[in-house]
């Protein structure tokens, strides 16, 4: 199913610091460059709202972030006599996004964001080769979409779950935790997890182990997995688990007096506040431990505080999450890729995205890029603690950690942010 959204109204909101500062010089680039002088559409397709709390927050936030580029992005197109808007789809399912997908195209968008699940990404980036249409994986951290599925027209602003399971790795086996339990889902991509965080314990982390693991079917009895995790002898449990389920699996180790330090895998669902909230509500001991994510509101260095507060005032106060964060800087790049890049073909978007000599700034304290492999933007990720007591929505989560550290001087940026993820050598995508 899919339903067109109408455009909001731009209003008179300049980018932070920088955009006005760059107005001029790129009005210049844009004459030398040749960028096209007609309107500019980024299509981005959202979920449908389902009536699933955690499902709508992923949708809630991923609307409001284009909402944002949307006003931000048209505002500064403006001031270089330039038309420029997001256009919004509202979709969900594979078939279902590629044809909102066509919709925006015909509408006039040179490039697509989308994909907050493995169906509606893979999806997406195969049609986008078909059609020869840039496309931005902003929701999926499946790592067969950068491996045996990648595509050449797509890119990932979405970290790989490979990012995230060394990240968790990186976390927690210098924090002591060498024991691991992992209870996982039945299906594909719950398996691949397994698998990669499995091989990235015995490649990286001398000394700590998986001591198990088992399989759940959505909504079965939990009694043997509470069994096996306290027979297993683990410091750490890891739920490979969709969000929904996490909740079920927290409460019941919580019900079962469980000790042991318990964390996720970090789905859009499970990176917000709606889900954080929900996970102190099931389990206020186990519940209320840390978490990965790829954005975090709280956030207030490298010009990521004035991101966060313009988010803020727009939207009454709601914290920027995850989703929002990478449809924002979806658009953004997309954006940057029409006039830099020489015009919105996608060889002239994909060329300027993927070169090398190009560097994206996306708040997080370090020039970024695009591996070459297979599309996956180069990006810290963090960790942050869920509060016992809080209720204010911006301070339900202290932000507590950083992954790889990138503000130790001296160091080269892409050799640092590749700390985490697959690299070339262990790359089966031919783009």
């Amino acid at each position: 199913m899919y339903a067109r959204k109408h455009l909001r109204p731009v209003t008179a909101r300049p980018l932070a610091f920088l955009w006005a500062a760059l107005c001029l010089l790129l009005a210049g680039v844009a004459q030398a460059q040749g960028v096209p002088t007609g309107p500019l559409r980024v299509g981005v397709v959202v979920p449908l709202k389902v009536g699933e709390p955690l499902a709508d927050a992923v949708a809630a936030s991923a609307a409001s972030g284009a909402a944002m580029a949307h006003d931000e992005f048209a505002f500064n197109a403006e001031m270089l006599g330039i038309e420029f808007a997001v256009l919004t789809r509202e979709a969900s399912g594979g078939e279902a996004v590629v044809a909102a997908a066509e919709e925006l195209v015909a509408e006039g968008a040179y490039a697509i964001a989308g994909g907050f699940s493995l169906e509606e990404a893979a999806a997406l980036a195969a049609w986008s080769a078909e059609a020869g249409v840039p496309y931005f994986n902003v929701g999926s951290s499946a790592d067969v979409l950068r491996q045996e599925q990648c595509q050449p027209t797509a890119v990932h602003i979405e970290p790989s779950a490979a990012m995230y399971l060394d990240s968790l790795a990186g976390w927690y086996v210098r924090s002591g935790y060498r024991q691991w339990f992992f209870v996982r889902g039945t299906d594909p991509e719950s398996s691949a997890q397994l698998q990669r965080v499995q091989r990235g314990l015995r490649e990286r982390h001398f000394g700590a182990r998986s001591v198990g693991d088992v399989a759940v079917e959505p909504g079965a009895d939990l009694t043997p997995v509470v069994d096996r995790v306290r027979r297993s002898g683990a410091d750490l449990v890891l739920l490979l688990l969709p969000a929904d389920e996490q909740l079920r699996v927290l409460a019941a180790l919580e019900g079962a007096g469980v000790q042991v330090e318990v964390t996720g895998y970090p789905y859009p669902e499970a990176q917000t506040r709606a889900f954080y909230a929900a996970s102190r509500e099931a389990a206020p001991r186990l519940g209320t431990l840390h978490r990965a994510t790829a954005w975090e509101a709280t956030l207030d260095a490298y010009g990521a505080r004035e991101l966060n507060a313009r988010y803020r005032q727009q939207f009454g106060g709601q914290p920027m999450e995850a989703p929002a964060w990478a449809v924002y800087q979806a658009v953004k790049l997309a954006y940057e890729a029409a006039f830099f890049g020489g015009g919105t073909s996608a060889e002239q978007v994909l060329g300027y995205l993927e070169a090398e000599t190009t560097v994206f700034d996306v708040w997080k304290g370090i020039g970024t890029t695009f591996r070459p492999w297979d599309g996956q933007l180069r990006q810290s990720l963090y960790l942050v603690k869920i509060s016992e007591t809080e209720t204010d929505p911006f301070t339900l989560v202290t932000l507590v950690g950083e992954l790889p550290a990138i503000y130790m001087p001296g160091t080269d940026p892409v050799e640092r942010l590749d700390q985490i993820g697959d690299l070339a050598a262990a790359s089966r995508c031919r783009r």
